[in-house]
């Protein structure tokens, strides 16, 4: 049985499953939103990227090495401005995105589906990846490995924020294609 005010698009499990989906998008939204904020504010974040690449242990060793010498490090301000508008970019397409999958739990007219949706799916999941790359390379950069028992970090998290980030938003890009497709077909 439905509630009056329920749709019939989705059972309310899945209205829950979407409203959890949306919650953990809008974090991750306002962490990369923030992040690349921080970094247009800073003047010498350019300086400090270059600095950080050069100090990495995935800049001397590894198969990125040979990248990140001879493309990351002399273009360190391209790689720093594409790095703020990306982390900038996806992290307000993921809030507004999530804010889009928030209204549409709402009845009509406030919950009415609008034919610019599924672009907005599209473009959120591509911001997903973005951000889960974003991540990864962070993680990669800093030396990080495989998730380990270690008596080191008895008082701190075995798995790094970073690498943590990633299956995040993968699962967010995974859902945002999963709604792009159905909001198509429902157009069709």
């Amino acid at each position: 049985m439905r509630n009056v005010g329920t749709s019939a698009r989705l059972p309310l499990s899945g209205n829950a499953a979407l409203a959890a989906g949306a919650l953990v998008q809008l974090a991750l939204g306002i962490e990369f939103a923030l992040a690349g904020l921080s970094k247009l504010l800073d003047p010498d974040f350019a300086i400090q990227l270059e600095q950080f690449v050069a100090g990495s242990p995935a800049a001397h060793s590894g198969i990125l090495a040979p990248l990140l010498q001879d493309v990351v490090l002399p273009h360190a301000s391209i790689v720093a401005q594409l790095a703020t508008s990306a982390e900038l970019g996806a992290g307000v397409v993921l809030v507004v995105s999530a804010i889009e999958v928030a209204r549409r739990r709402f009845p009509s007219p406030i919950g009415s589906q609008h034919g610019y949706e599924a672009a907005v799916a599209l473009l959120s999941a591509c911001a997903a990846v973005v951000v889960a790359g974003l991540s990864a390379t962070i993680y990669v950069l800093e030396g990080g490995g495989l998730p380990r028992i270690s008596g080191g970090s008895a008082f701190g998290s075995p798995i790094a924020i970073e690498l943590l980030l990633v299956p995040l938003a993968l699962g967010i890009a995974w859902l945002e294609l999963g709604r792009f497709f159905a909001l198509r077909a429902s157009r069709a």
